[in-house]
């Protein structure tokens, strides 16, 4: 006999009384249903009505009616991966798409994903081709609080679908994680009308919120401030639009502890680089810090670290009255700036990973070199040295929604809507007006969404995003 929601009473009942929970059990994947029960276990077979599910609790494996599931959490396994780039396709309707560059063309943007082979997505469909150089990541994260030490008692943050999340003020930070030279980047999304974060990075000291040794990086409001944290000297201040007039941004810290330089990007725009004077001979430390500053919930996800060479690809616009150039490297010119040419309004030019731009079109794309026919000729170049592929204007269009369809988030944070049509043990097969059909590993998602379309569902997950 098939259990009902109703029967899940007293499974639950049964998973709170258990005093203690294994690691393994508490990998295990979740569903959840629309009256807030919860149901540990595995996915067997999802099919657009009904969902198999393995759990321990029940025997045997058991069958639920899709429009009464609001999603499953999932534990993601991530592949090595040595590619020089990676690109980000964003589709009207929100989804972004992550891998490497395969094909432009009039019709198609084409990537290669580890998770389905090629994607061929439609090109009145796209909205935007961003490509980033994709660095040795030696920490990606969080996937769990293994690892991480809070310093509040009791301890204010938590982790829950792939992202620390805050609930009073407090730090959670990582030991012996930075080396000398490195890039720190990640998500952040904040309640109310104010961030309040502060970053501290080259920490000797992962047990406290207040380090001897470190720069910290202070986030309220659009201001941002920089300190030593051994000399308590502060060392600058910038202002970001971005923080004032948002609740979220993609923040990327890039610091040196040999040269003593801190750069600060908001949304991949560069705000500003320091230089700290005062730095002396003092031994960096390598821990990493997240500190909520306030009451009000604060999260923190898809944290990336990586060695960093030292190159700055772009540079923070000038403040009036002020040499950037002097103030960051010290030195200047005596040289008037030669103001750039004006650039035809109707030149299709793609940007480049070191501030430049090219005019031209995409001929060809093969082994990781692009192929640009440019007004100078032919041009070849490896497709890491690009930052954004300009498309020839189109009238964009919008997939359909269709009953069955479903929403699947990756582990960093960007999710695609297909309806989903078949799945087996290691696999989801569905389909898009965006990409045709295609068959995704499961283990590249880490929360499966149904009834997304559901005004009810939405609020409810609306209600729990926090």
């Amino acid at each position: 006999m098939k259990p009902h929601l109703s029967s899940l009473k007293s499974c639950i009942a049964l998973v709170m009384a258990c005093a203690s929970v294994s690691h393994a059990d508490a990998a295990k994947s979740i569903v959840r249903f629309a009256n807030n029960d919860v149901l540990t276990g595995s996915p067997e077979t999802i099919t657009p009505e009904r969902l198999l599910w393995n759990s321990p609790l029940l025997g045997r494996p058991s069958s639920f009616f899709t429009n009464k599931i609001l999603d499953i959490s999932l534990t993601p396994t991530l592949p090595e991966e040595t590619y020089d780039h990676e690109t980000t396709v964003t589709l009207t309707n929100g989804d972004t798409i992550r891998g490497q560059l395969a094909s432009v063309t009039d019709e198609t943007v084409s990537l290669d994903t580890w998770f389905a082979g090629r994607m061929n997505f439609n090109r009145l469909m796209v909205s935007g081709v961003k490509v980033e150089q994709r660095a040795a990541f030696l920490f990606r994260g969080p996937t769990g609080m293994d690892g991480w030490q809070q310093a509040a008692d009791p301890p204010v943050w938590n982790y829950q679908r792939s992202a620390f999340r805050s609930s009073g003020s407090g730090g959670i930070a990582r030991a012996n994680l930075l080396p000398d030279d490195c890039s720190i980047s990640f998500d952040t999304a904040w309640r109310g009308d104010s961030i309040r974060l502060r970053v501290i990075v080259f920490s000797d000291d992962a047990t406290t919120d207040n380090p001897s040794a470190g720069y910290e990086l202070s986030f309220q409001r659009g201001s941002i401030h920089l300190r030593n944290c051994k000399t308590q000297s502060f060392i600058g201040s910038a202002q970001s639009r971005v923080l004032m007039e948002s609740d979220k941004a993609r923040i990327e810290i890039r610091a040196s502890a040999k040269n003593n330089r801190v750069g600060l990007f908001i949304n991949d725009q560069i705000i500003e680089v320091w230089n700290d004077p005062d730095a002396g001979q003092a031994q960096p430390g390598r821990g990493l810090h997240f500190i909520s500053g306030s009451t009000l919930p604060l999260r923190v996800s898809n944290i990336g670290v990586a060695e960093w060479d030292g190159v700055l690809d772009q540079m923070p616009e000038p403040r009036a009255g002020l040499d950037r150039r002097r103030d960051i490297f010290g030195m200047g010119t005596d040289e008037e700036a030669t103001p750039a040419a004006e650039e035809k309004p109707d030149e299709i030019r793609m940007e480049l990973a070191n501030g430049d731009s090219l005019a031209g079109e995409v001929s060809a794309i093969h082994d990781g070199i692009i192929t640009v026919n440019s007004p100078l000729g032919e041009i070849k170049l490896p497709v890491s040295r690009l930052r954004t592929v300009t498309l020839k204007p189109v009238e964009a269009e919008r997939s359909k929604r269709r009953n069955g369809d479903i929403r699947a988030w990756f582990h960093d944070g960007s999710s695609i809507v297909f309806n989903l049509e078949s799945s087996d043990d290691e696999t989801l097969t569905g389909s898009s007006q965006n990409f045709g059909t295609a068959t995704f590993r499961t283990a590249a998602f880490n929360r499966i969404e149904f009834n997304i379309y559901s005004p009810e569902f939405e609020d409810l997950r609306r209600a729990d995003e926090w």
